[in-house]
């Protein structure tokens, strides 16, 4: 049996305070406590400012091995954990896994210092990686895995997970976790402060939306709805969960099965909310969707609109059909269901006209709350590819300083810099400064309690500010 520290790095700042549990790590956790190991999960967002909780926790619990879970955003503070680990432990394996090192195994290694990356989905790689090593075997060659070999970084391409594989697995290791942090917590729901639980359906996602990831695949596998089902209950009966959050990549592609889910948690579990911060393709959806959704305890759900324009809709591949998706907002807002729409501004080519438009479209619809942020080039996707041309160095597609949804100065569009920022603000006020929609969260927002704090930070997204990186 070893024992095994799995970290999850965090970017927490002044506009961006908000935290989820890491699924990731505690499917990780749990096939290595299947495998007879000792997992223990660091969450970096209780010690963000100097790693003082993780340090301690290095030394005096002494992991024989360690994983950690990044997305770009917490490059930084990556660099920050693997100095720590390095002065305490120098000969510990470590291992990076999640969205940026499976799209960057070979700068993981050769800048970051991990021995080894598993590109991909870990469940099944990660034990068979540990158990290698312990038996004094190489690990060249295990599917999944990329490591330092002649001085060249060697990546073995990983296998996802079947249908009957993700079914097979055992639920997440949830007693890894401080609830307590998350409970206190803003979550990716944006519906304030309280205790809740993270589930994901499926995995997979088949649409070929250039600025997306690519972890899991293009391949969409489900779990079935018994499975869900059976997960919510134990979370529910068991563990006294009465609050989720679905996180899918497209919960709605299979609609029977989405049926089948959304009926079982209404027959089933009783008083729950259910939240979709993530989780549904708006065009899928037909109007009558809502009310089930409703008759499941559904508080809210958020819509990824991204562009109004069909040329961009088309040039990003995401293909949005916006009539479908504007009646799926509608139904979902005559429903009372809290709706909140996505928005992203300065896509390659986009023009000022195109991203005013998104704005008055914002404007114009039923939403309660809406996001826009600047597109961002993550390095790995198709978008970084496309706009390589555009950028003066490709450092720009993984500096953390270029990272920032709210903040970004890097400007890829068609648009001046004055233009897209003008824009932006022009976006955020045009849809809050509407005394109609005011009333409409005021009255439907599901905690009005977390309301001052929500006016505050959307106050600062409309402020002019300064856009020179530090």
């Amino acid at each position: 049996m070893s024992k095994i520290l799995l970290i999850k790095p965090r970017f927490l700042d002044l506009e961006f305070q908000v935290i989820t549990q890491p699924l990731g790590l505690m499917y990780i956790g749990a096939a290595l406590k299947k495998a007879g190991h000792e997992p223990k999960i660091h969450d970096c967002a209780g010690d963000d400012r100097d790693l003082h909780i993780l340090r301690r926790t290095v030394i005096n619990w002494k992991p024989d091995f360690i994983g950690i879970s990044i997305i770009i955003t917490e490059l930084e503070q990556t660099k920050k954990i693997m100095k720590v680990i390095r002065e305490i432990l120098p000969d510990v394996p470590v291992t990076f896994g999640g969205p940026w090192p499976s799209a960057n195994p070979e700068e993981s290694i050769k800048t970051f210092g991990a021995d080894f990356v598993v590109v991909g989905e870990g469940e099944f790689v990660f034990p068979q990686l540990i158990d290698t090593i312990n038996h004094g075997l190489s690990t060249e060659s295990i599917p999944g895995t990329a490591s330092m070999r002649n001085g060249h970084v060697k990546i073995n391409p990983g296998i996802h997970l079947t249908e009957d594989e993700l079914n097979a697995l055992p639920f997440p290791a949830w007693e890894l976790l401080d609830h307590k942090l998350y409970a206190e917590t803003p979550s990716f729901a944006t519906v304030g402060r309280r205790s809740y639980m993270t589930i994901v359906t499926s995995r997979g996602c088949p649409y070929r939306c250039a600025y997306c990831h690519q972890t899991m695949g293009k391949t969409f596998r489900k779990r079935s709805a018994e499975s869900v089902l059976a997960e919510m209950e134990e979370l529910r009966f068991r563990h006294g969960f009465k609050e989720y959050e679905i996180v899918d990549d497209c919960f709605n592609l299979d609609r029977e099965r989405m049926y089948a889910i959304l009926s079982g948690i209404r027959d089933r579990l009783g008083d729950v909310r259910l939240h979709f911060p993530n989780a549904i393709r708006a065009d899928m959806l037909k109007p009558e969707d809502m009310i089930l959704f409703k008759q499941a305890g559904t508080v809210s759900a958020c819509f990824a609109i991204e562009t109004s324009s069909p040329r961009l809709q088309k040039m990003i591949h995401k293909n949005l059909n916006i009539e479908k998706a504007t009646l799926a907002i509608n139904a979902s807002v005559k429903a009372g269901i809290y709706s909140i729409g996505f928005f992203m501004l300065g896509f390659p080519t986009e023009t000022y006209e195109e991203a005013c438009d998104t704005a008055e479209f914002a404007a114009h619809s039923t939403l309660h709350h809406a996001t826009f942020t600047y597109v961002t080039t993550f390095a790995g996707t198709q978008l970084a590819e496309m706009v390589e041309d555009i950028l003066r160095n490709k450092k720009h597609t993984t500096d953390p300083r270029y990272m920032n949804y709210f903040k970004s100065t890097l400007n890829i569009s068609a648009m001046p810099d004055d233009a897209l920022r003008k824009v932006f603000r022009r976006a955020y006020m045009r849809f809050y400064l509407n005394p109609k929609r005011l009333v409409r969260v005021a009255i439907h927002h599901p905690r009005v309690l977390s309301l001052p704090r929500y006016a505050f930070f959307t106050m600062m997204k409309i402020l002019p500010r300064r856009h020179n990186p530090s």
